[in-house]
């Protein structure tokens, strides 16, 4: 059986959006990092 409180907690669309949103950039900012030192290290070779 399920309660109101269930029917309420289920995941909306909006929800999925902004996960991917947040992890997306978050793993951008990481290779772009990663990518910032390798330049910076084969510049000062």
């Amino acid at each position: 059986m399920i309660t109101k409180e269930e029917k309420v907690f289920k995941k909306p669309k909006l929800y999925r959006f902004w996960n991917f949103l947040i992890y997306g950039s978050s793993i951008a900012i990481g290779v772009f990092l990663v990518y910032l030192y390798s330049a910076y290290v084969f510049i000062n070779k």
